[in-house]
């Protein structure tokens, strides 16, 4: 029967697709900067998707994670 996958499995997986989805995106838009038009445009959707979606996910996952992304956004947007 089907089993689920454990936590860390997880955790692993999501951690991967962030960091692909980076790279992808990456380079599709510093490095190749030749896809133009609808190729382009599709490749940095689904990056940007893969990248959103995987962040949502470790921050439902992991509660170190969730610390850490509101301590960079915190950083990132402090207005004295």
């Amino acid at each position: 029967m089907y089993k689920s996958m454990d936590r860390k499995k997880k955790l692993i997986l999501y951690g991967t697709l962030l960091i692909v989805g980076l790279i992808i995106f990456i380079l599709e838009i510093f490095v190749f900067q030749a896809p133009d038009g609808a190729l382009g445009l599709i490749i940095c959707i689904v990056s940007i998707y893969m990248i959103l979606g995987s962040i949502i996910k470790l921050c439902k996952l992991s509660d170190r994670f969730a610390e850490g992304l509101l301590g960079a956004l915190d950083l990132l947007f402090f207005l004295p």
